[in-house]
């Protein structure tokens, strides 16, 4: 649970790792969103938008009060089917709050330069390098121009 001054604990990362690794797990040889060690790029993130920073802790919160996890020794002691229900009982409890906390991961992850690479993005502007466009065929615009002007001329 963040601390009194909201501020996530040594546990809370450790959740929070295995939470976005469930988010967005590994995929074959590449890792998931909390195996790429993002939580600490997530956190910092966080902190720049109000909303997305109350989102965050408010889902910490809710994970650390799971009566299973309490029961267990923690979120991270729990298998990977009981952290899914407990994820899953949060998301449905606090769905804004949820709905806040996914997009963070999802920006954190897909704004991350080995993510990019991994995905074939190229993280550049898609012009002048970009996409190869047909040629321009005027004869588009071949029954606009025979149109009679349907407003009226400026005075």
């Amino acid at each position: 649970m963040p601390t009194i001054d909201r501020q996530l604990t040594d546990v809370d990362r450790v959740v929070l790792t295995r939470v976005m690794d469930l988010i967005i797990p590994p995929a074959g040889d590449f890792p998931g969103a909390g195996g790429l060690g993002l939580a600490e790029r997530l956190e910092r993130a966080s902190m720049r938008y109000g909303r997305l920073r109350s989102g965050l802790l408010t889902v910490l919160d809710a994970m650390s009060l799971d009566i299973a996890s309490r029961i267990e020794g923690g979120f991270a002691a729990l298998d990977e089917e009981r952290q899914i229900a407990a994820v899953a009982s949060v998301e449905s409890d606090l769905p804004i709050q949820f709905s806040e906390f996914v997009e963070l991961v999802y920006e954190t992850y897909y704004t991350n330069s080995r993510v990019y690479e991994h995905i074939g993005w190229a993280g550049r502007p898609p012009q002048p390098e970009g996409f190869d466009l047909k040629p321009w065929d005027p004869t588009i615009l071949e029954k606009i121009r025979t149109r009679e002007p349907f407003w009226r001329g400026v005075r």
